[in-house]
C-alpha cells in the first residue's frame, strides 16, 4: 500500500464548537451539560477531539450516545466514556442535566501511577446506564458537584482542589462501572503498556502499510513478543489491531465525509480500490459503498 491522497477531515475540535490546539500542558476543563449543549439545540454533532478524553454523567434528562458507528439510548442517571481520537456525537432531550469532564491523557496516567486501575478507564467508549442506588453509594454526583464549582472559581488553591476533587470523580467512577467493563482488579502489566505503545504508532502509521517487523523494531521487542501481548490484552494478533484501525478509519470516511470509496481507498494507502473493497467486506461482511447507504440514516445524532 502506497498513501496517495489525503484522507477528508472529520470535524475535530478542542471543545466542541472552539479551535484544535496543542494541549502543551495538563488540562481539565469541566462544564454542565447544558452550557455547550442548549446552544445548539441539545445535539452534537459528529466530531472529535484528538487530545481530550471526556467523561459525561447525564443525571436527569434521556438521550444517545453515538460513539463511532454505535448509536445507543440510554436512560438517566448514565455515564458516558469517550477516549480522545474516538468520533462521537450526543443527542440530549431538552433540559438535560449532567456535567461534562475533559481532559487531557496526562491527568489520568498521571493518577494511574498511584493506582493502576485508572489506565484503563478510557481504553474503549462506553455508555452505562447506572443503578439509582448504586450511585447513591458513591459521591461522583457530589464529586462532580463540587468539581464544577470548583473549577468555576478563581480562589487560592484552585488547582489544588481541581487535583484532589479529579482524584475522588475518577475513584467513584471506577468503583460504578468496573462491574461493567470486567470484574475484578484491572491488571496493568508491561503487555497492556507495550499493546498501548503499540496503539500510538498504529495511529501515526496505518496509512503507511507498515510491516509487523518495523513495528516490533521501532518498539524494541520481537515479532513473537509483540504478539503475545497483543494476544493476552486485546485477544488479537498485531495485524488484526492494524487492520482494525484501517477498517474505524474507512468507516469514519464512509460515513462522515463524502469522499469518493476511490478517494477514500488512495488516502488509506490502498494502489486498488479494488481491493480496498476485497478487503473491507471480508472484515465487516459488506462492501463500502452498502455501508455507506446503511449508515445514513436521519435518526442518529448528526444524522
Amino acid at each position: 500500500m502506497a498513501t496517495a491522497a489525503a484522507l477528508r477531515e472529520i470535524p475535530s475540535f478542542f471543545l466542541y464548537g472552539e479551535a484544535p490546539r496543542e494541549a502543551d500542558e495538563p488540562t481539565l476543563h469541566v462544564e454542565p451539560i447544558g452550557f455547550r449543549s442548549a446552544r445548539h439545540h441539545w445535539q452534537i454533532n459528529p466530531h472529535v477531539h484528538r487530545t481530550l478524553h471526556q467523561l459525561i454523567f447525564v443525571l436527569r434528562g434521556r438521550g444517545v450516545s453515538l460513539a463511532e458507528s454505535a448509536a445507543v439510548e440510554y436512560s438517566p442517571p448514565a455515564l458516558i466514556i469517550v477516549p480522545a481520537g474516538t468520533v462521537h456525537g450526543f443527542r440530549f432531550d431538552p433540559g438535560t442535566h449532567g456535567y461534562v469532564v475533559s481532559m487531557t491523557d496526562d491527568l489520568p496516567r498521571a493518577i494511574a501511577q498511584r493506582s493502576r486501575c485508572v489506565a484503563a478507564l478510557f481504553e474503549r467508549s462506553a455508555t452505562i446506564e447506572l443503578h439509582a442506588d448504586d450511585l447513591e453509594a458513591t459521591d461522583l454526583a457530589r464529586s462532580l458537584k463540587m468539581l464544577t464549582r470548583e473549577f468555576a472559581r478563581s480562589l487560592p488553591g484552585r488547582s489544588l482542589a481541581l487535583a484532589g476533587l479529579l482524584d475522588v470523580v475518577l475513584a467513584n467512577v471506577l468503583r460504578l462501572v468496573q462491574p461493567s467493563l470486567g470484574s475484578g482488579e484491572v491488571v496493568v502489566s508491561r503487555d497492556r503498556w507495550l499493546v498501548t505503545r503499540f496503539r500510538d504508532l498504529i495511529e501515526t502509521g496505518f496509512r503507511e502499510g507498515r510491516a509487523l517487523v518495523d513495528y516490533a523494531a521501532a518498539l524494541k521487542v520481537s515479532e513473537s513478543r509483540l504478539r503475545h501481548a497483543c494476544m493476552i490484552v486485546a485477544a488479537q494478533s498485531p495485524m488484526q489491531l492494524v487492520h482494525a484501525r484501517v477498517v474505524l478509519e474507512a468507516k469514519r470516511q464512509l460515513r462522515y465525509t463524502s469522499g469518493s470509496v476511490s478517494e477514500i481507498a488512495y488516502a488509506l494507502g490502498f494502489d486498488d480500490p479494488a481491493y480496498f473493497t476485497r478487503f473491507f467486506s471480508r472484515r465487516t461482511g459488506m462492501s463500502p459503498r452498502a455501508f455507506r447507504a446503511l449508515a445514513l440514516r436521519p435518526d442518529e445524532p448528526g444524522g
